[in-house]
């Protein structure tokens, strides 16, 4: 357990935030493809990544996968085109009970021979044929990604045809870009993603800094009226989705390019009624956070994959809200604040549910309450080990309960 304390001084650090986990995994699953893993610079310490690693370097008849889906969905694919090798691709409970069947039929579709078993997925590796596949309302860009990633290796290449709801399409961009930089010839259009078969080059690469982690910075800028954070190397590129945090917080966080990388300070603004986060869902926890925190009446949309996560991330939310004295409402993929957190000390423990992102969401609510007290404060490991560090280097108290 941690308690969060605010800080004594308003926030003004330097955070040099991790590489970022989506597209290292994607760029350590090319370069080992293309058997030289060592191109890859920058590569974070989070345990989905390092976990990745591990395995592709090691190759276990067994790969354990932790809770990491990334990980788990990268190597159900991997696995699957290793001719003549057998794996079993597993990971914790909440990982097995997370959907993977859509990926697994895909893939099976294309040629694989995998086997669904309780402890994960029996892959028996072999040249897969390719060709065409469809994916309808795929809950999970991951899938795409996946198949994506070893497309090249299938005799015929591959052509997706991606109907329904398009969730996390700029995860679906970030994967292309980093296949093209490692020489692979993909195609995405509205419908259409087209892989020709080849194989991948080595080519150096380095991983950027994690939009998705500056995101709680920003709403850490949001909540402190005096705060001016330096996030070192971190840097607009188009590359990751998550850097729409900058456009989402822009009413109360202004953003600045600077030599050096990115600068985020407070400012007052015009907070929207409503947001749409269907191409950008991770970045919910802390825009919900912060909207409640400033007691904003608003609508959050876009939200239809988030209970497949690490937990029910809507239903994690609600309660977390709950238990802060906020007042909120559920309709389908709609999240309503109508009333904001109190500015007191919660008396609960606020439980992360595994959930990383909703652990590194809560912290900052000190700033508001005063203390926040956080069961499983580890979960932070998946992607952003140093966070507690990080955030006594700005000046929170963090310590045991």
């Amino acid at each position: 357990m941690r308690a969060i304390t605010t800080p004594s001084r308003p926030v003004h650090a330097q955070i040099e935030l991790p590489g970022s986990k989506s597209v290292a995994n994607r760029a350590i699953l090319c370069a080992s493809m293309a058997g030289t893993p060592a191109v890859v610079a920058g590569v974070p310490t989070a345990d989905d990544t390092r976990r990745l690693v591990a395995h592709l370097g090691e190759r276990p008849q067994i790969m354990h996968c932790g809770a990491g889906g990334t990980t788990y969905r990268f190597l159900l694919a991997w696995a699957a085109v290793q001719e003549g090798e057998e794996r079993l691709i597993t990971g914790d409970a909440t990982l097995l009970a997370r959907p993977h069947e859509h990926l697994v039929r895909a893939l099976c579709t294309l040629g694989a021979d995998i086997d669904s078993l309780l402890n994960g997925h029996l892959v028996r590796g072999r040249r897969l044929s390719g060709g065409p596949v469809v994916l309808e309302d795929a809950i999970s860009s991951q899938y795409l990604s996946a198949l994506m990633l070893v497309a090249p290796y299938m005799a015929d290449g591959l052509r997706i045809t991606w109907r329904g709801r398009r969730l996390s399409r700029p995860y679906v961009e970030m994967t292309a870009a980093v296949m093209r930089h490692f020489g692979a010839e993909v195609e995405v259009d509205a419908e259409r993603i087209v892989v020709a078969p080849g194989a991948y080059r080595s080519k150096a690469f380095t991983v950027p800094r994690d939009w998705s982690a500056a995101a709680f910075w920003y709403l850490v800028a949001a909540l402190d009226r005096k705060a001016s954070i330096g996030l070192p190397d971190l840097r607009r590129t188009g590359l990751q989705g998550d850097e729409r945090v900058a456009e989402l917080f822009s009413g109360w966080v202004a953003t600045a390019t600077t030599a050096g990388g990115t600068t985020i300070r407070h400012r007052e603004g015009p907070v929207p009624r409503s947001f749409d986060l269907t191409d950008t869902p991770d970045l919910f926890q802390p825009l919900a956070f912060a909207l409640a925190a400033m007691d904003a009446h608003a609508t959050i949309t876009g939200l239809d994959n988030l209970a497949h996560k690490e937990t029910d991330r809507i239903q994690t939310v609600r309660d977390a809200m709950a238990a802060l004295g906020a007042e909120v409402a559920v309709e389908g993929h709609a999240f309503h604040i109508h009333k904001g957190i109190e500015r007191r000390e919660p008396q609960a423990v606020l439980d992360p549910r595994g959930d990383h992102r909703m652990a590194m969401a809560l912290a900052p609510l000190a700033l508001v309450c005063g203390r926040i007290r956080i069961d499983d404060p580890d979960v932070v490991a998946k992607s952003y080990p140093d966070f507690w560090a990080d955030l006594r280097r700005a000046g929170f108290g963090v310590g045991p309960s």
